[in-house]
């Protein structure tokens, strides 16, 4: 979904462009879909995710609190 203003509107990934509803040869009427989105802060990983090169920094930005992992929900009142 692109805002412009206060008029949303469908993306084409095949066209790399906003497209208009009479523009696509299928799907017309379709509309945007609003999503929630969840931000969920990491406290610990397994040992076995923090491995290799990366594993010290990764553990400083455990302990920083800066490690988050996004969900995304089309029905909010399940989470």
């Amino acid at each position: 979904k692109i805002d412009f203003g206060r008029r949303p509107t469908i993306y084409s990934p095949l066209d790399k462009q906003a497209c208009a509803d009479h523009d696509r040869s299928s799907g017309e009427g379709a509309k945007p879909q609003e999503y929630t989105l969840i931000k969920l802060r990491v406290l610990e990983l397994a040992k076995e995710v923090v491995q290799g090169d990366g594993a010290d920094r990764v553990q400083e930005m455990l302990e920083a609190g800066k490690v988050f992992m996004v969900a995304a929900t089309l029905r909010p009142e399940t989470m």
